[in-house]
């Protein structure tokens, strides 16, 4: 076995002066993710099946989605085995009440990210790690540690991913020495206790969210592009907790995301006829200079343009039928009259609305 040097009194575990929930009942559920693709698999039989309305396999049986989750609370829930000991699963849950339970990720890395929901991890040593989106966190479990309690509650929408060291190092054989230290170590064997960190956000990792969120795409192509998507957040991931020092203030980073992700929410409900930057901002608790700096870091883009792509997609749905009229689609989406609608369109997808109608609705020969 590799003798390793590197120092383990760099704990990235942030203790927290107390608990905020209560810990999980001794008889709790604990949820034990298993190494191989094929114990990874859900069938209709399931004793899990009582906590949920629907069950849908996607790809196949290693790639499904639950809608609810029984008395807990409400919502859609999908996982995807990508390969052994890697997988990627996102939800979108309204919780009825904290949810308590022990969660046992043994030799894996962890992936956590949350653009809404609250959750608390307290780990064997005492340590507690306090978590309220919008948020990024690592976790890098050794073989062998105690399961972890842990308490979700609120509104939840995330994204995770979990690589077994295995799997790990066979995706970065030959450039270990890339990784971070504490990863180095972690694959080495040297790891000698849970190390848990909340990252400073990034805006890549909230695009890949709401990237994964959005997808349209079924069957093995949406396994394709999850298994992409799972290598980015991994690679973010591993990018942020290397530089995670050189960052500026976490908590004011937090603050502009939670009012970037409040701000989309608004804007998607209204964005035929959309508030004023100044009311927006002052809505989600931003200035109108921290609301717009905060919307080009972390979705890439302008509040306007933001809203634009929304109008537009909106437009292009309308367009795919044939129910609406070029007019009344200009008027569903916020303009007054058609021809500064026609120019918008053109502007977007380099074509008029009646050319996109046409393209739209033409049988595939």
């Amino acid at each position: 076995m590799t003798t390793c040097s590197h120092p383990q009194s760099q704990s990235l575990s942030r203790p927290v002066p107390g608990r905020r929930y209560p810990a999980p009942a001794k008889d709790a559920a604990t949820l034990v993710m298993p190494y191989t693709l094929e114990d990874q698999v859900i069938h209709q039989s399931d004793e899990r099946r009582d906590l949920v309305e629907a069950f849908m396999p996607l790809s196949d049986n290693r790639h499904y989605r639950l809608q609810s989750i029984g008395h807990y609370g409400a919502g859609q829930y999908e996982f995807c085995g990508l390969s052994d000991g890697f997988f990627i699963v996102f939800g979108d849950v309204n919780l009825a009440a904290p949810l308590s339970l022990y969660m046992s990720y043994s030799d894996s890395l962890q992936v956590h990210v949350a653009s809404n929901g609250d959750s608390e991890y307290v780990f064997p040593e005492g340590d507690i790690l306090s978590l309220e989106a919008a948020n990024t966190s690592i976790f890098i479990t050794p073989a062998g540690e105690a399961a972890v309690e842990a308490t979700f509650a609120g509104c939840n929408r995330y994204i995770g991913l979990s690589i077994h060291r295995e799997a790990l190092k066979t995706l970065y054989a030959g450039g270990e020495h890339e990784l971070p230290d504490i990863l180095q170590l972690f694959l080495e064997g040297g790891l000698q206790r849970t190390l848990a960190r909340s990252l400073p956000l990034r805006a890549a990792l909230l695009r890949c969210l709401e990237d994964v969120h959005a997808c349209p795409l079924e069957g093995l192509r949406r396994r394709l592009f999850l298994q992409s998507k799972a290598v980015e957040i991994l690679c973010q991931a591993i990018e942020a907790l290397e530089h995670a020092e050189g960052f500026g203030s976490a908590e004011a980073t937090m603050l502009t995301a939670r009012g970037v992700m409040k701000a989309q929410r608004l804007l998607a409900e209204n964005f035929a006829a959309p508030p004023s930057l100044e009311n927006l901002a002052h809505e989600v608790g931003l200035s109108r200079s921290g609301l717009c700096a905060g919307f080009r870091q972390i979705l890439g883009q302008s509040v306007f343009d933001y809203t634009q792509d929304l109008r537009m997609q909106q437009a292009l749905a309308m367009l795919s039928e044939r129910d609406a009229s070029i007019s009344q689609i200009a008027y569903a989406v916020g303009y007054n009259r058609a021809s500064s609608f026609s120019v918008a369109v053109q502007r977007h997808f380099g074509a008029t609305p009646t050319e996109l109608r046409r393209r739209c609705t033409s049988p595939v020969n």
